[in-house]
């Protein structure tokens, strides 16, 4: 399971576990790290900040994060 930490402009500090909004599953995996989008809307072009790219295990549903998020691992105990 992937826990992410998310990070405000206000000093809270949220923890949370991931979850794909589509398929409720808490498995993924980081497909890219500092990626940015680029595109061309109504004449402007435009450029993103740098995201990371989660994938989701099961559907392969695609999450965007900035860099106020961090992410950390739980492994699951096996007994």
């Amino acid at each position: 399971m992937i826990n992410y930490i998310f990070m405000s402009d206000t000093p809270k500090i949220e923890q949370k576990a991931l979850q794909c909004p589509v398929c409720k599953s808490d498995k993924a995996m980081i497909v890219g790290e500092n990626v940015k989008l680029g595109g061309k809307f109504e004449d402007k072009e435009f450029l993103t900040t740098e995201l990371t790219v989660l994938r989701c295990t099961k559907c392969g549903y695609y999450m965007l994060f900035d860099k106020m998020a961090q992410f950390t691992t739980k492994e699951e105990s096996k007994p």
